[in-house]
């Protein structure tokens, strides 16, 4: 099953920016910070649009662009639900979701926009996974 990233207000408001900075500088005769910019804003628009979760068979797959991995789901120990990771793989586009630790010492940080329903699917999978809020 697929599951798309919760949008976070941080997100929007830095495409917002990005938008601004490139409509200024366009006018402003800076092109070449323009180009940047919508290279830039071109970005964020995949990361947007192509950031998800899928959960299929015995893999959990992430995507962010240009972020994709696969973790297997029997070698989750623990999801920590509502907290913050404040390093390692982030395929996420809010502030608000879960780290997953899996194997001994690793972790990432998403934010399905249905947490509870992916965290019961993961568990149809794998009851040995420790949920913590």
């Amino acid at each position: 099953m697929k599951y798309y990233s919760r949008k976070g207000s941080i997100v929007i408001a830095i495409i917002v920016f990005v938008v601004i900075m490139t409509i200024i500088c366009f006018f402003a005769k800076v092109y070449a910070a323009s180009y940047v910019l919508i290279t830039a804003l071109m970005y964020l628009a995949w990361m947007w649009y192509d950031t998800y979760y899928i959960i299929r068979g015995n893999q959990l797959f992430y995507k962010s662009a240009l972020l994709k991995g696969s973790i297997e789901i029997n070698a989750i120990v623990e999801i920590v639900k509502n907290k913050k990771l404040f390093s390692g793989k982030k395929p996420s586009l809010s502030t608000k979701g879960i780290i997953i630790n899996y194997n001994k010492y690793d972790d990432i940080f998403i934010s399905p926009k249905k947490i509870d329903q992916f965290i019961k699917a993961l568990k149809t999978i794998n009851p040995n996974i420790k949920v913590t809020d």
